[in-house]
């Protein structure tokens, strides 16, 4: 990790737009740690900061537009004394041009090195007077890959952990190792590190993230190191009451993994495993290893009884026909997730799949998915109203608002940020804690319940 850099004098106080996965949450939290470390200040807003920071996402064309959308928006509306910041995927991939095309932005941070920002900004102050316009560019050497954090400090009472970083998969929608390098796994000391820090601060659920998190380890020589991970973290935590998987590669679920899940009750019964598609031909065009999608929901579940399954499709993929659609569609319904997600294909430029003749059109796309989620939704509706007259734990993170009569929450069923809630009417509750509900009544995707 690079040196701190203290501050002196012009820009003091910054505030960093986070726009993306999760995994771009937890480095924008580290650059923010990293610039308090180094003397600066948290500011109000936008408007009240010396430097604006951009951590954008690259990942699809709607990403990208919402970062370039930002960073314009921003651009436009800085004053001669303020700097703004753009780091992150978009920077990693698109930075000649970015340069270019945004000349309102003062310097450009890859995803792969966001711990050089306390240096870039002592490069303004020694270097470019306020209302420069000539910016610096800071892109780690091809290979290299930023894992470390230096202090980890929670928001609120569930936190991502970052246990790994780029990919070694190379799918033919996916821009994700142009971006961010091949697989690389943060030694499990430094996760250890963060953990505790975060249990300090009261979090009770951490959610393990990275590209391919059940590849954690093999570039460590361990084939189970995601499993391993998960043992060492639940007996040195005792006190930690749930941990989550996000991001789980078919190919890498083992027998093994599925044994932490089932044989330690604070490993929660769900997995996050994007599937991208059902069907063999789709499959095979996209360079996802095919294996037999029933056969291995099927086994996952015997390992794990009552485990919950996240998972995400592509639907227009370049060659995909109607009847390869359908055969997803009947495969969702059939094999019931408990949540799904759905993407439209986007044609990304470098990527095996960019620019193939096939492509499907837009209409065709967004009718799909509006079919697919049309189902995912039934499903989801008809699995909550069996959870009614049950009881949850739920853990406690908040009123949606002022003056209401309802808390929201999350039972192990449902991840941050992607999936549904649980609403809590009560006159009080310890937010931040885990609490006893009973399920009164089920919506599409939320439940609502009272303390039991």
């Amino acid at each position: 990790m690079a040196a701190l850099v203290p501050t002196t004098a012009t820009y003091k106080t910054f505030v960093i737009v986070s726009l993306g996965c999760a995994k771009n949450t937890v480095d924008s939290e580290a650059m923010e740690q990293l610039l308090l470390a180094s003397g600066h200040r948290r500011a109000a807003d936008a408007s009240s900061a010396d430097l604006l920071i951009v951590n954008t996402c690259g990942f699809i064309e709607s990403a990208k537009q919402e970062s370039i959308d930002t960073l314009l928006q921003l651009g436009a509306e800085k004053r001669s004394d303020q700097k703004l910041i753009a780091t992150g995927c978009l920077v990693e991939r698109y930075a000649d041009e970015l340069v270019q095309e945004l000349p309102r932005i003062d310097a450009f941070v890859g995803a792969r090195n966001w711990s050089a920002l306390p240096r870039v900004v002592s490069q303004f102050e020694e270097a470019r007077a306020p209302g420069s316009s000539l910016a610096l560019v800071e892109l780690a050497p091809p290979g290299e890959l930023d894992l470390e954090i230096a202090a980890r400090h929670s928001s609120g009472p569930s936190a991502y952990v970052k246990i790994s970083d780029g990919c070694d998969q190379r799918c033919a929608f996916c821009a994700i190792p142009f971006m961010k390098g091949n697989h690389r796994s943060k030694p499990a000391e430094l996760i250890l590190r963060e953990v505790g820090q975060l249990l300090e601060q009261g979090v009770r659920e951490i959610v393990l993230v990275g590209q391919d998190t059940t590849r954690y380890g093999h570039d460590l020589g361990q084939r189970d190191g995601l499993a391993s991970l998960l043992e060492r973290i639940t007996d040195r935590f005792s006190e930690l009451p749930w941990i989550r998987v996000m991001y789980a590669y078919p190919r890498h679920i083992t027998e093994r993994f599925l044994g932490v899940l089932r044989e330690r009750p604070r490993v929660l019964p769900y997995l996050d495993m994007p599937l991208q598609h059902t069907h063999p031909w789709t499959l095979a065009r996209m360079r996802r290893p095919h294996r037999d999608t029933d056969d291995l929901v099927a086994w996952m579940r015997d390992r794990v009884p009552g485990l919950v399954l996240r998972t995400t499709f592509i639907v227009g993929f370049p060659g995909e026909t109607e009847a390869e659609f359908d055969y997803l569609l009947e495969s969702a319904r059939r094999l019931r997730f408990d949540r799904v997600g759905v993407f439209l294909y986007s044609n990304e430029d470098g990527t095996a799949a960019f620019g193939k003749a096939d492509q499907v059109p837009e209409a065709d796309k967004r009718r799909r998915r509006s079919r697919l989620m049309a189902a995912a939704r039934d499903i989801t509706l008809e699995q909550n109203r069996g959870m009614v007259g049950s009881e949850l734990d739920v853990l406690i993170e908040g009123r949606p608002e002022h003056g209401s009569a309802w808390y929201a929450g999350r039972s192990y069923r449902d991840a941050p940020e992607v999936d549904g809630l649980v609403l809590v009417q009560a006159d009080e509750l310890p937010v931040g804690e885990i609490v006893r509900v009973r399920v009164q009544r089920a919506l599409a995707y939320d439940l609502l319940a009272t303390p039991v």
